[in-house]
C-alpha cells in the first residue's frame, strides 16, 4: 500500500506559498540591485524650469553620483543628486546647490574623488569672463571647498572646452582652451584633495603656438600626469597632435607628436589608453575628402609613453567601407587593444557600426564593421562604456519611429561580447521611449556587465533629468 500524506488546508495552502517563493526568488532575486534595475526610468530631478548637460559617476557603492545644469532660481547654476543601489535619492529630492553664484554656472563635469564623493568643474560668468570654478563634494551631499566653488582658471580671457581626470593623488587635473596669448591654446591644472592649485596659477601651457588648438581630451599616464590630444590649425590643414604633461605640469615630450599629418583636415578626435602609460587616438578624417566636410572616414594610431608612434604614418583606418564614419566613441578592451563605435552612413539612414582591433593594429572583426544598430530612422551620438569581460557596452539616440526628422527620439542600448556578438534585442534594448525629446545622454558603466545612463528629458513641462540601470 503507498504511504500518502494526509491532505489538510493548511499543509497545503504552506506548500503553495513555499513554491510561489520560489518562483519569485528565481524571477526576482534578492540582492540590493533589484529595485534600482527595475524602475522604469527614475526622475533624478523634475524642479520647475529645465535641467540641462547631465553627467554620471559611480559612487564606489554601486549607486551614481549626477551633476547638470539648472535653471530653476532664474539663472544657470550646478546642482547635483546621488543615488544609491536601490534606486533612491540620496540627498534632498531634486538634488542640492553645488554652485549658486548670482552670476551664471554651465555645462558641469565630473570625477570621482576616489572617496565616494566627487570633483565637479563648470564654465563660471562671475568675473564678466567665462572662468572655471570647481567644488568637491562628499558622499553625504557635503561641500568640501568654498561655497561658491574654488579657482581652477580665472586669467581675464575667456577659457573653454574643460574636460578632466583623476590624478591618482587624490585630487583631478582640468584641461581647456585657452585665448590669453591672442590665440586659442591649451592649457591644464592640477587641483588636490584641499582645492589648491598644484601648478602655476592659471595654469601651466600644454601647447603655445601661431594658429588654434582645438578640443582637447585627455586620459591618464598612470604616472600623475596626462596625455592630451588635441586637432590644430597652426597649418594649412587640421592636423592631430598629442603632448604629455608629468606629475609637476612639466612638458615630457621635446615637441608635440603629429599622431596624423596628412594632407586634408582631421578633428574630432578621442583617446584611449593602452594600459602601459600609451594610448590609441581615434578620428574623422577627410583626406579623401575633395569638399573637406562632406564625408569622413575614421582613423586611429597608437603611440607609447616616450611618444613613439607604433602604427603605420598618419594612422590606419577603421573601417573598410568608404561612406561617411563620424561620432567615434572608444573604450579599452581589458586585453590591451580597443573597442570602437562610430555613426555610419552606409545605408540610407544612419546606423551604429563596431570594431575591435588589437595592441598591434590588426582588426578583430569583419573589416567593415559589424552592425550595432541598423533599425529605419537615424541613429546618432553614440556612447560606449566597457562591460567588465572585454567587451563593451553602447548607448546612442534612437529615431526608429522618426525616420529622420529628428524631433521625436528615444535612447536604445546593445551589449557586445568580446567575440563580438550583441547579447540583447536585435538593434538594441530601449532605455528611454518616453513621449517628446530626451538629449544629451552620459553613461557609466556598472563594473558587472550593466549600464547606467542618465538624460536630459521634455516629457513634462520642461526639461527634467532621468536615469535608468540596465543590467
Amino acid at each position: 500500500m503507498t504511504n500518502r500524506i494526509p491532505y489538510s488546508p493548511s499543509v497545503f495552502r504552506k506548500l503553495q506559498l513555499y513554491i510561489l517563493s520560489i518562483i519569485m526568488l528565481t524571477l526576482f532575486p534578492l540582492n540590493s540591485k533589484t529595485e534600482f534595475e527595475m524602475k522604469e526610468n527614475l526622475a533624478v530631478s523634475t524642479a520647475v524650469d529645465d535641467q540641462h548637460f547631465p553627467m554620471v559617476i559611480s559612487d564606489g557603492k554601486d549607486g551614481v553620483i549626477i551633476t547638470w545644469r539648472d535653471a530653476r532660481n532664474g539663472n544657470y547654476d550646478i546642482y547635483a543628486q546621488r543615488i544609491n543601489d536601490q534606486g533612491e535619492t540620496v540627498w534632498q529630492p531634486d538634488g542640492i546647490p553645488v554652485c549658486k553664484h548670482p552670476a551664471s554656472q554651465t555645462i558641469p563635469e565630473i570625477v570621482s574623488d576616489t572617496n565616494g564623493g566627487a570633483f565637479i568643474v563648470w564654465r563660471d560668468s562671475r568675473n564678466g569672463n567665462q572662468d572655471s570654478y570647481a567644488q568637491r563634494i562628499d558622499s553625504n551631499g557635503r561641500m568640501m571647498w568654498n561655497p561658491d566653488g574654488v579657482e581652477v582658471c580665472t586669467d581675464k580671457t575667456l577659457q573653454d572646452d574643460i574636460t578632466l581626470i583623476p590624478d591618482g593623488d587624490d585630487g583631478f587635473i582640468a584641461v581647456w582652451e585657452d585665448w590669453r596669448t591672442g590665440n586659442q591654446d591649451i592649457y591644464a591644472q592640477k587641483i588636490n584633495a584641499e582645492g589648491k592649485s598644484i601648478w602655476d596659477e592659471n595654469g601651466v601651457p600644454v601647447l603655445t603656438i601661431e594658429g588654434d588648438q582645438y578640443d582637447p581630451v585627455i586620459i591618464s599616464d598612470d604616472a600623475g600626469g596626462v596625455i592630451v590630444v588635441w586637432w590644430d590649425i597652426g597649418s594649412p590643414d587640421w592636423n592631430i597632435y598629442a603632448q604629455r604633461l608629468d606629475r609637476d605640469g612639466k612638458q615630457v615630450w621635446d615637441l608635440p607628436i603629429p599622431v596624423c599629418s596628412a594632407k586634408g583636415n582631421q578633428g574630432g578626435s578621442i583617446i584611449v589608453s593602452d594600459g602601459k602609460g600609451g594610448a590609441f587616438c581615434i578620428w574623422p578624417d577627410y583626406r579623401d575628402d575633395p569638399n573637406f566636410f562632406t564625408s569622413a572616414r575614421l582613423y586611429a594610431q597608437h603611440f607609447t609613453s616616450d611618444g613613439t608612434i607604433q602604427w603605420k604614418k598618419d594612422g590606419i583606418l577603421i573601417c573598410k567601407s568608404d561612406f561617411n564614419q563620424q561620432q567615434p566613441s572608444a573604450v579599452s578592451d581589458g586585453n590591451g587593444g580597443f573597442i570602437v563605435i562610430w555613426r555610419d552612413e552606409r545605408d540610407v539612414f544612419a546606423d551604429l557600426y563596431i570594431q575591435r582591433f588589437r595592441p598591434d593594429g590588426k582588426p578583430v572583426w569583419d573589416l567593415e564593421g559589424l552592425p550595432v544598430c541598423v533599425e529605419g530612422g537615424v541613429q546618432q551620438i553614440p556612447i560606449l562604456v566597457p562591460d567588465g569581460n572585454s567587451g563593451a557596452i553602447a548607448t546612442w539616440l534612437d529615431y526608429r519611429n522618426d525616420f529622420g526628422n529628428v524631433t521625436e527620439d528615444a535612447i536604445y542600448t546593445q551589449k557586445v561580447t568580446s567575440n563580438g556578438e550583441m547579447v540583447w534585442e536585435t538593434n538594441g534594448r530601449a532605455v528611454c521611449v518616453a513621449d517628446k525629446e530626451q538629449i544629451t545622454p552620459s553613461a557609466i558603466s556598472t563594473g558587472d556587465g550593466g549600464i547606467v545612463v542618465v538624460w536630459s528629458d521634455a516629457r513634462g513641462d520642461d526639461y527634467d533629468i532621468y536615469l535608468q540601470r540596465v543590467d
